[in-house]
């Protein structure tokens, strides 16, 4: 799951991220300063989620 987020960073890829509570965020992840957390650009906003609350991972790969 960590090396998924992190390929979507290097790659600039979006991201949808499921976290245990069932909530679902799809935006583009940057690191955050506080290592136990994730940003994510949505269109709403950036939301930070802790990495040890995101149950699944999955990237988002477009064409260019």
């Amino acid at each position: 799951m960590l090396k998924e987020l992190k390929i979507a960073i290097d790659k600039q890829q979006q991201v949808s991220v499921r976290t245990k509570d069932g909530n679902i965020t799809v935006g583009l992840p940057k690191q955050s300063i506080d290592p136990e957390r994730i940003k994510i650009y949505t269109q709403n906003g950036v939301v930070s989620v802790p990495i040890n609350d995101i149950n699944h991972v999955l990237r988002i790969i477009g064409k260019i």
